[in-house]
């Protein structure tokens, strides 16, 4: 599984866990977190890899159908990138300013206001 792939199915794990059974839950943190193969997996869980591999695509579409319904870890990336953007603000606001403090910081505030009002509109 490639990289990207399994770390967007680890997120989407840690979002919508609490919504997958025990098992489901168990398993595909053994295999994403703890790298078990589907061999591993079926030895551990006295089943067959086919009824392993089975579960585990029926885990990932149904993860995938959490993301497209619910859309969190889209929000998430979405806040997580306007969160950076504010510190970005901060930091070369600040860097470029910082003899005349009580002005950059109210311009602080303001394009930080902007950027917090952008993430309440996607929530």
């Amino acid at each position: 599984m490639e990289l990207e792939t399994n770390l967007r199915l680890s997120l989407l794990t840690e979002i919508y866990k609490n919504l997958l059974t025990p098992k489901q839950q168990k398993m595909l943190k053994e295999f994403l977190d703890d790298n078990l193969s589907i061999s591993e997996l079926a030895e551990v869980y006295k089943t067959s890899r086919q009824a392993v591999n089975d579960l585990l695509k029926r885990t990932f579409k149904l993860l995938e159908d959490y993301e497209n319904k619910l859309g969190l870890l889209k929000k998430f990336e979405i806040i997580r990138k306007n969160v950076s953007f504010c510190l970005n603000i901060f930091e070369t606001e600040f860097n470029q300013n910082s003899s005349n403090c009580l002005e950059i910081e109210e311009q602080i505030k303001n394009k930080i206001i902007i950027q917090l009002n952008n993430i309440l509109e996607v929530m």
